[in-house]
């Protein structure tokens, strides 16, 4: 087979079909969870939920009030930069991804 040909049929395979999708979904709340509990001061207060809808996948971050603020950032940069790495992250295997904090 030559180069050409291979190219052709890496151009043609999904993304992300090598991979188990809900276990790489796993792994990236097991990461925003740890992330965002090295961000506040009561770390043991924060969970992460996963829902899994037809097209998209919706990273539910909880927290007490208190801890909102360190969570969100100063104009909102801190909660913008874990949804830009999220995205970065889930995009490449083809998962849509929301990153979203219950007020």
């Amino acid at each position: 087979m030559g180069d050409i040909e291979a190219y052709k049929i890496e151009e043609h395979k999904a993304k992300g079909a090598d991979i188990d999708q809900e276990a790489y979904r796993e792994e990236i709340r097991l990461l925003i969870e740890h992330i965002v509990r090295l961000l506040v001061d009561n770390p043991e207060t924060v969970t992460v939920t996963t829902y899994v809808g037809p097209k998209t996948t919706v990273y539910r971050v909880n927290c007490v009030k208190e801890n909102l603020g360190q969570v969100i950032g100063t104009q909102g940069k801190t909660i913008m930069g874990l949804r830009a790495v999220v995205h970065a992250m889930t995009a490449r295997t083809g998962i849509r991804s929301i990153v979203e904090i219950p007020v």
